[in-house]
């Protein structure tokens, strides 16, 4: 029997086979080992039985081996296909109800395999046939054993295909791990074939052996110590985790702009959940941003609302290829850069009071005293003085509107206020009620709106800005609620007045977000009206028409969650 090359073959395999499965043990928390490791031990294992099928002369027990090869072989291609599974980091896409549906043929197939002898679906005729040293046991293959070889084959395919896909997407070093496992399994499909189709001497089944080189293949290029620190799973696990926690939002979209994946900021921002984004069209979800991308550059600013707030984002596109250089789609990614552009904004209105407003105050300060000093008349050097004391007074009120601005921003501003009970207690302690003025309240009892108490702050500053640049006789201010413009999400309220209305360079310096040289506003109450609301979540426009009025939409808050 030893004499035999083909007999010590097989347990020579057998105990390779052993070594791996313990081998993939030992590195049993990496991905694809545990898989791996049910490869090579089921491989050895039927190495073994196939060696006990030669070894033995009876045939009753040589078809009970058989059976339990065939019983053995089931297991290979669902541990190969899990394998490459957690081997690519794509283990989630096998959820548990397919992986049970998976093993419903296996199963069906052990079940015919052990009742054989009652309808002889699985194979017929057994025959022994001698070769000196050993004997073979050459049977006829019916149906059922047919169907469960392309069963197998198509498990043993997908994970090739599988593996296919991670070539076309990685790098060098993983091309070459992928070749080597993709030539690993095609080498136990191809022997099983030319056993199957009887291409081999009757009885002589190498399968077994093939599998065993196939694991250890899959051992030395995935478990090996250096390799695996490196594996593609642990690359797809980073990159996802990377994706899910990343605070920019990323959408990809397919040459259509239907959305193909999104990350969970995306979904955020879209307002729906990411597998309600998944095939739909940008333009369905945010019309905004499909208008942003129409003749944008690879990096555009663009404004978009989240949450009833309006957000400003840096949209960086990237167009993806296919072969030929053909546009399939592009990557969208989005960051919120609201609070930088408003802390842009301050820094501008700041440049400009200091190299502009404080120095042409300065100036006049200087010059009313140096007139002051030549003067011979003794009652104009007074009225220089005063025109002097009048231009500190104003570096001084702006300065202390600054730092009273700057408090405010600083602040959280997400706490609910009732608007109308505050404006109303204002006007009591004259905060609302400027001289030389008659300012109206037309308030509803309650108006519940996010914002904080730098609100306040608005109203106060809207209400004396029309009064003191109101050149009528009799100069008037109404903060009125417009319920015509609010809704459930918003209230709407108006600050009119009977004045010349704001300058169209004030207008045009706040819409634009930026002072330059040559268009800037004339103080910072504006900026500070436009800055808090904002910050709030709302918006503010302004109509010149018979004065001017000022409309100040601010989200509502819940009534309970209001301050007081």
């Amino acid at each position: 029997m030893t004499e035999s090359l083909y007999f010590p073959l097989i347990f020579l395999a057998a105990m390779v086979g052993v070594c791996t499965a313990l081998f993939a043990l030992f590195y049993r928390d990496r991905p694809g080992a545990k898989p791996a490791a049910v490869f090579a031990g089921t491989a050895s294992v039927w190495a073994v039985v196939e060696g006990l099928r030669v070894a033995q002369t009876g045939l009753e027990t040589m078809v009970l081996w058989t059976a339990t090869a065939l019983s053995l072989s089931v297991l290979l291609p669902p541990a190969w296909l899990l394998f490459v599974l957690e081997y690519t980091g794509s283990e989630r896409r096998l959820t548990r109800q397919l992986f049970a549906a998976l093993l419903v043929e296996p199963l069906l197939f052990l079940s015919v395999v052990w009742t054989n002898d009652a309808h002889e679906l699985v194979w017929s005729g057994s025959e022994i046939i001698s070769y000196g040293a050993f004997d073979g046991l050459a049977v006829e293959f019916q149906l059922a054993y047919w169907a469960h070889q392309v069963y197998a084959s198509l498990l043993l395919a997908a994970g090739a295909l599988i593996l296919v896909r991670m070539l076309l997407e990685t790098n060098r070093l993983y091309q070459w791990q992928g070749i080597a496992l993709l030539v690993a399994v095609l080498v136990p499909m191809s022997t099983n074939a030319i056993y199957s189709f009887g291409l081999l001497p009757p009885g002589i089944d190498p399968t077994a052996i093939s599998y065993v080189l196939a694991s250890v293949v899959l051992a030395v290029t995935v478990l090996e110590t250096e390799l695996f620190g490196i594996a593609p799973a642990t690359r797809q696990i980073g990159r996802r985790a990377v994706l899910s926690e990343l605070e920019d939002a990323m959408i990809i979209l397919d040459d259509s702009d239907r959305i193909v994946d999104v990350n969970p900021a995306a979904a955020t921002l879209l307002g729906q959940p990411v597998a309600d984004c998944l095939g739909r069209g940008l333009v369905d979800l945010t019309p905004a941003l499909a208008d942003a991308l129409d003749g944008s550059t690879a990096q555009s600013p663009v404004e978009l609302e989240l949450d009833g707030k309006r957000r400003y984002y840096d949209l960086r596109r990237s167009e993806l290829y296919r072969g030929y250089g053909t546009v399939s789609g592009q990557v969208l990614s989005l960051r919120d850069i609201t609070e930088r552009r408003q802390r842009e904004q301050r820094l501008d209105v700041l440049n400009r009071l200091l190299r502009h407003n404080v120095r042409n105050e300065l100036n006049v300060v200087r010059g009313s005293i140096e007139l002051a000093r030549t003067d011979i008349d003794a009652d104009e050097p007074i009225a220089r003085l005063e025109t002097a004391t009048r231009a500190v007074d104003g570096i001084v009120d702006r300065s202390d509107k600054l730092g009273r601005l700057s408090r405010m921003l600083d602040s959280e501003q997400g706490d609910g206020i009732d608007i109308a009970a505050e404006l109303r207690g204002e006007r009591q302690m004259g905060g609302l009620s400027p001289a030389g003025g008659e300012v109206t309240l037309d308030l509803p009892e309650r108006i519940a709106v996010t914002g904080g108490s730098a609100l306040v702050a608005v109203f106060e500053e809207l209400v004396s800005n029309a009064i003191e640049h109101n050149d009528s006789e009799e100069p008037r201010v109404v903060v009125r609620f417009h319920a015509t413009e609010s809704s459930d999400s918003h209230a709407v309220i108006e600050v009119s007045d009977n004045g010349p209305g704001i300058e169209q360079q004030e207008l045009q310096t706040i819409l634009s977000g930026r002072e330059t040289a040559l268009q800037h506003s004339s103080g910072v109450g504006l900026w500070l009206v436009n800055w808090v609301v904002e910050r709030a979540g709302g918006t503010v426009t302004f109509e010149n028409d018979d004065g001017c009025t000022v409309r100040v939409r601010l989200p509502r808050a819940a009534v309970d969650d209001t301050e007081g």
